[in-house]
């Protein structure tokens, strides 16, 4: 009896993990996804007129507009705008006759790699600042703790605080957002 038992565990954990490993699978390298349509991601959608800002299955479009017209257009698994930018003009490029010298997109785009690549792909960025509105304020600007506000010095690479001390460079950390897709 307590082998039988054994072996009905053994087969339940089994089954649990043939289950956990086709769900991983389904989700790739999403964090969600829902069992009525396994392509989808659960985002955070705008407030509804419930005002229900809840999370729900759903596709991420972008879409590129030269002259009013839709020239390219994506749909992704990703909740938010920043990884889709290289992708989305990588796709474009492979598939138009042409490159767009001039990138322009709102403050969801900012990244310092969406920045290094369009940069190294010799186009000019038009990508709004994620403070750019904040930045305007009387305190922002009188803020003694943010780098806008120091002065530098070119020559020794540094910056000078409002107390007149040198602030030299110490390290760089390098953060991807995620991999592309």
């Amino acid at each position: 009896m307590p082998l039988q038992r054994s072996i009905e565990t053994l087969e339940e954990y089994l089954d649990k993990l043939k289950e956990y490993t086709q769900k991983l699978h389904i989700c790739g390298n999403r964090n969600s996804y829902s069992k009525t349509d396994n392509d989808s991601t659960f985002m955070r959608m705008k407030e509804d007129a419930m005002g229900n800002g809840q999370l729900k299955a759903g596709y991420n479009v972008q879409h590129g507009v030269d002259s009013e017209y839709i020239v390219w257009l994506t749909v992704c698994d990703q909740p938010t705008d920043t990884p889709t930018l290289i992708p989305f003009l990588k796709s474009m490029e492979e598939s138009l006759s042409f490159k767009y010298l001039k990138i322009v997109a709102d403050a969801g785009y900012e990244s310092e790699e969406n920045y290094l690549f369009i940069e190294e792909n010799g186009q000019l960025s038009f990508i709004k600042p994620a403070n750019y509105e904040i930045s305007k304020t009387r305190k922002y600007q009188r803020d003694i703790s943010r780098i806008d506000n120091m002065d530098y010095d070119e020559i020794g690479d540094y910056y000078i605080c409002k107390n007149n001390k040198k602030l030299i460079f110490s390290k760089t950390i390098k953060e991807r957002v995620k991999p592309d897709t």
